[in-house]
């Protein structure tokens, strides 16, 4: 007896080749025993029990009574009518269970564990059934210790009902090139009355060994055969059908989970382990290359064709309405994995071959079509039945997988992949569809990788979604990759509005300078409003100046989501003030200022420009034309008087019509006083020295504008003559001043009987008609009493009334000699004699110096002096004596002089008084003299004197002299002399 050594290796027609079968139930025993036919057997391999391997007998048919061995058969007695008297029709296994760890095993089952076992085995026993050839029935019991004799309790019983023999020589029989499909309807009770009912169908099928001479040998050595078979569920009373996955079987099932909706059955060559089939990799270490070609073989040459057949029945069922499912079968049995992952590729490999052979199935293609379609339009056929998310998941399928799959020695699978509508489209971003269409590769494109796609033309190329993971299967299937210039201006649908991914896209396309060069003419460019405009109509909003000229119109500004500003300004986009855009700016805000409601900022926007033109005027030019543009803010109310007449709607004017404020009273009338806040700026009028500065012409206007209309407007007359009047004087100045600088002839301008000229000759009355007169009027250097006399306020403009044509009375090139006199020289001599002239009469006042008498002149000294202006205010007419103590007599006579006017060095000079001592005891007589009659100014000049005679010999006795005669400055600075000096 061989263990793990199967006893039906020579025949190819039997399921069990391998003696797995039987080995499995050294898991339970140590000691196995079977009866079969009419014979037993004992097993031991240990020879623990036996004392040999095993025993093999023949069963007594007269009981077992007087047998020998009767105490191993009689478990077996009772057991399904075996009664040892007859030959029994089946085989039955007896495996006691291990209680104890031994040499084969250290498992222990208990009756517990087995029963588990059972009831795991219960929930796929129906699947059992599927490609046996033989077994209908499957149950499983238990005897009841308790019950005496012993009773047979059934756990679950698996039975095939419905069974024809038609169906069972479907079962059995299998014959090269034969494919055979079969239904099988199962039942399932439990000892609790639990039923469950499943519906299968089947398609079996044999072919003859594959040509390959190797796997020919393969297949003789270890007697296989190209068989197998395909199963799947149709409908169950539990539902199991909507959570299905298929399994790899050799009859039975295998551990290999394959996810289709299918079990694949076939004669794969396998270890008595019925260990893992589905390896890809054939470069592992010690891989036995045969099998696994063989394996392949049965699963990728083989069993396709099967699938292919069972679909077909399936599709004809669900026609006939034999079937009730709730997808289409094309969707229901789909050959690929249901779920997303990464699968042993051999099974995705396997749906693609069961793919190929679906699509060149014309039975299957007439029963889901109405007529038989064309080859090419197959693939759309068959997908049409797909649902949305299936066909996706069968794409992210491949995509996980493509890997794995050879499709660079295989151009039919790679072909039948291209021609797959499982990508989806880049759909309108717009109005983004939630299921774009499918489409396969081999019509579709793709754009450079983060390019941004927007919507296309309906005739345009079709466009596949391609993000990095999607992208890299894309590529490796050979998808067309879209050129940026070709889409752009082939495929793109270009907007009418802004949207953002309209943005977007051009982002992505400003980065190829072709696109951009050939965009320039093109409408395309979004604004702020919406709007899409040529480049050259719009203007970076991030420039100040732009955002604020053209504040409220949004559609004039590039929209500020745009990239790449350099490459558009080389097309046009203007991104900064030069003296084009400047212009364009000064038009904008003029046509602002003419509208009926004009913007409330539209002043300040001027502001902004004028500002801007100021702060460059270095690089921006004042180009002709430039002074015709309404765009410089002007003062609007001029105050009074001048805007009783000077009204101006406006708020803005241009240079050729502005005038400086310092130009205010020579042109109100004709010109726009400019705005305080734009006045120019110093380095821009050293620039533009006439700017601002009125025209000759303009300001003769504004003359005869005050002649014709303000002499006679009669609230000037009542409250502003003298405003008048002076505005017509800084006319003729500023005339004055512009015919000496710039030699005009005002002749051009003014007519000579034009009455322009105020010269008061009648009235001063500046409103006096009279009083205006032309040039034939005037004669320059006439004198008052002559006929045409200019008046001395006109006169000061000779300059300007010559220009005007004005004649002049000229004074003959002769000179008169006159010989030198000085009258004052003369007059103030005599004055003096006669003052110190002691025998006159005319002095009446007599000082009485140290006995001399000395007279004075009573007038004189009243006159030079406040205090004897009161002295002599009151006194009688008539001499007057006064005597002076402690006073030298010439000390008085100079203080006389200097009352009368002489200086005072002048008279000291005169008595020549010389000597340092001599004038030290003068300016003392002249201090006391200074105090005594309230002359504070010679007082003061003589502390001044006497203080740069102070030595420190002389200081102590100045002092007393000065707090005597009053001297309080002299005093102070003794004192301070004292201070200083106190340490010599």
């Amino acid at each position: 007896m061989q263990i793990r050594v199967g006893g039906k290796q020579g025949d190819d027609t039997k399921i069990g080749k391998h003696g797995l079968g039987f080995n499995s139930c050294y898991h339970f025993t140590d000691v196995p025993s079977f009866i079969s036919g009419d014979s037993f057997a004992f097993l031991d391999p240990q020879e623990k029990y036996l004392s040999q391997r095993g025993i093999r007998g023949h069963i007594p048919n007269n009981g077992i009574g007087g047998f020998s061995k009767k105490d191993q058969l009689i478990p077996f007695e009772g057991i399904e009518g075996m009664d040892f008297r007859s030959t029994f029709e089946g085989t039955l296994f007896r495996l006691p269970l291990r209680k104890e760890p031994s040499d084969i095993t250290d498992s222990i089952f208990t009756t517990k564990k087995v029963r588990k076992l059972l009831t795991d085995i219960k929930s796929i026993v129906s699947s059992q059934f599927l490609f046996l050839r033989n077994i209908e029935t499957i149950e499983t019991s238990f005897i009841n210790e308790t019950t005496s004799p012993f009773q047979i309790t059934s756990l679950w019983k698996a039975v095939i009902t419905d069974l024809d023999e038609d169906i069972r020589n479907r079962r059995k029989y299998i014959n090269n090139g034969i494919i055979k499909t079969f239904q099988l309807k199962i039942e399932l009770t439990d000892n609790s009355g639990n039923k469950q009912e499943e519906h299968w169908i089947i398609t079996n099928g044999a072919q003859q060994n594959p040509e390959d001479s190797k796997l020919q040998e393969y297949a003789r050595k270890y007697r296989l055969r190209v068989l197998g078979g395909i199963a799947t569920i149709l409908k169950s009373s539990e539902n199991i059908q909507d959570n299905f996955k298929g399994r790899m079987y050799s009859f039975f099932s295998l551990p290999d989970a394959i996810n289709l909706p299918v079990h694949l059955n076939g004669t794969w060559a396998q270890g008595s382990d019925r260990g893992k089939l589905l390896i890809d990799k054939d470069d592992l270490p010690d891989i036995d290359h045969q099998k696994l070609g063989w394996n392949r073989y049965i699963l990728l040459d083989f069993l396709p064709e099967l699938y292919c057949k069972l679909l077909e029945e399936i599709i004809k069922l669900h026609k006939n309405k034999e079937i009730d499912l709730k997808d289409h079968p094309i969707s229901k049995y789909w050959p690929f994995p249901s779920v997303t992952g990464n699968y042993p590729k051999c099974i995705v490999e396997y749906g693609f071959k069961v793919l190929q052979l679906v699509l060149k199935n014309d039975d299957i293609f007439q029963l889901i079509n109405e007529g038989l379609p064309d080859k090419n339009d197959r693939v759309d056929v068959l997908f049409k039945f797909l649902p949305r998310e299936q066909t996706l998941g069968f794409r992210d399928l491949l995509r996980n997988n493509l890997d794995e799959l050879d499709i660079k020695s295989n151009p039919d699978l790679k072909l039948l992949i291209r021609s797959l509508p499982i990508w989806p489209t880049l759909s309108d971003p717009i109005q983004p569809d939630s299921k774009p269409a499918l489409k396969p590769i081999s019509c579709g494109y793709i754009l450079p990788n983060k390019f941004q796609h927007y919507r296309t033309k309906k005739d345009s190329k079709i466009y596949l979604y391609a993000a990095d993971d999607v992208r890299k299967c894309l590529i490796k299937l050979d998808v067309q990759e879209r050129d940026v210039y070709s889409y752009t201006f082939e495929d793109v649908e270009f907007p009418n509005e802004y949207d953002y991914h309209y943005v977007n896209f051009l982002n992505s396309i400003l980065d190829y300078g072709k696109v951009v060069k050939d965009l320039k003419d093109k409408p395309c460019f979004p604004t702020y409003n919406k709007k899409l405009k040529k480049v050259d109509q719009l203007y970076d909003i991030n420039n100040s100046v732009f955002k604020t000229i053209f504040s409220g119109n949004m559609g004039m500004f590039l929209h500020n989501d745009l990239k790449y500003l350099n490459e558009l300004s080389s097309i046009g986009f203007k991104y900064k003030v030069n003296q084009e855009t400047f212009i364009i700016c000064a038009k904008y805000i003029e046509k602002l200022g003419k509208k009926v409601n004009p913007p409330s900022d539209t002043r300040y926007r001027g502001f902004a420009l004028i500002d801007y033109f100021y702060k460059n005027i270095d690089t921006l030019k004042f180009e002709e034309g430039m002074e015709r543009f309404q765009f410089i803010p002007i003062s609007k109310d001029l105050g009074k008087p001048y805007n009783l007449n000077h009204v101006r709607t406006n708020t803005l004017d241009c240079f050729d019509h502005i005038v400086l404020s310092k130009y205010k009273e020579v042109a109100w009338s004709q010109m726009s006083l400019i705005a305080e806040d734009v006045v120019p700026p110093k380095h821009v009028l050293q620039k533009y020295p006439t700017l601002g500065k009125p025209e000759v012409t303009i300001v003769i206007e504004h003359l005869r504008y005050l002649y014709m209309n303000l002499r006679v407007d009669d609230e000037w007359k009542t409250n502003w003559a003298g405003v008048f009047k002076n505005n017509v004087y800084e006319v003729y100045k500023w005339l004055e001043d512009e015919c000496k600088e710039n030699d005009i002839d005002l002749t051009e301008h003014i007519h000579e009987r034009e009455r322009l000229f105020l010269n008061f000759n009648k009235n001063q009355d500046p409103f006096d008609d009279d009083n205006w007169v032309s040039i034939k009027d005037l004669i320059l250097n006439s004198q008052i009493d002559e006929d045409r006399y200019i008046c001395l306020a006109l006169q000061k403009y000779p300059t300007m009334l010559k220009s005007a044509g004005v004649k002049e009375v000229k004074r003959p090139d002769y000179k008169i000699n006159v010989c030198l006199h000085n009258q004052s020289i003369i007059i103030g001599k005599a004055v003096f004699d006669l003052l110190f002239d002691q025998e006159t009469s005319l002095n009446d006042i007599i000082f009485i110096v140290d006995e001399e008498e000395i007279k004075a002149n009573r007038y004189m000294l009243a006159a030079s002096s406040e205090f004897f202006q009161k002295e002599f205010s009151s006194a009688n007419p008539g001499l007057i004596k006064n005597t002076v103590n402690d006073i030298k007599p010439n000390s008085m006579r100079i203080l006389l002089r200097y009352l009368y006017g002489q200086d005072i060095d002048v008279a000291i000079k005169s008595l020549k008084i010389d000597s340092d001592t001599s004038k030290f005891v003068l300016y003392e007589d002249l201090l006391k003299l200074a105090n005594s009659y309230e002359l504070a100014h010679l007082k003061e000049m003589m502390e001044l004197r006497l203080s740069r005679k102070i030595t420190r010999s002389n200081v102590e006795n100045m002092k007393k002299f000065a707090v005597t005669s009053g001297a309080n400055q002299l005093k102070e600075f003794c004192d301070l002399y004292i201070i200083t000096n106190h340490n010599l």
